[in-house]
Parts: C-alpha cells; structure tokens; sequence
C-alpha cells in the first residue's frame, strides 16, 4: 500500500525536511519517494509536490504515525500537512496531532479495500 503525503499550505520545504527525517527512521528508510501530483482540472502551473512511502504489513503505519507526530511537535513552524491512505485522507498540524495520529495509524493499518 502507498501512503501520499502532501504539504496542505504548498510549502515543498516542509516536505523535503519531512522525507529527510523520515529517511533517518530505520524502519521507513529506503521506502520514501518525492513525486508529483497528478494534473487536476482546476490546477494551474507547477504541479505540487509530494512524497509517497510504501508501507507494507507489521505496523509500519504506527511508525509513520508517530514518526510524522514527532516530527511536526519539534517543527518551530506550524507546518500543515495531508496524508491519504486507503482512500481516506486527514489533515494534521500541530495542533491536531493528539487526536488524529492514532486514527492515522488505524487507517494505514487497515486492510485495502482493493
């Protein structure tokens, strides 16, 4: 399964020092790609980037999950992100992160509906 990240506010900067830390996690690392999205209808000019990270089964999604937790409390900046898995997507800032990351686990845990 893939899981897309995308930076909610269009700051490619907080998707590149995301994909660094997210490198340096043992379990995610080698499993982490920066792409592009598809050209929707309504989008002008540069497509946005984004960054993709294969997770397979073992609890990989409670890794990322807390991972992307950590990362964004120890961001000086409010970085705003949205993860899509499974067909479902959630939006996290640092504000949010209590209350979401363990639904975000659930999500990337859950089987493919495929």
């Amino acid at each position: 399964m893939e899981v897309r990240i995308r930076s909610t506010d269009g700051d490619s900067g907080d998707l590149m020092a995301l994909r660094e830390w997210l490198d340096a996690e043992d379990d995610l690392r080698g499993r982490v790609r920066t792409a592009h999205a598809p050209i929707g209808d309504t989008d002008l000019g540069a497509l946005p980037e984004l960054l993709t990270i294969a997770v397979g089964a073992g609890g990989m999604g409670s890794v990322l999950a807390s991972s992307l937790k950590t990362w964004l409390l120890a961001r000086r900046t409010s970085a705003k992100l949205t993860v899509e898995a499974n067909g479902r997507s959630i939006n996290l800032d640092i504000t949010t992160t209590d209350d979401v990351i363990p639904l975000l686990a659930q999500i990337i845990n859950a089987p493919n509906d495929d």
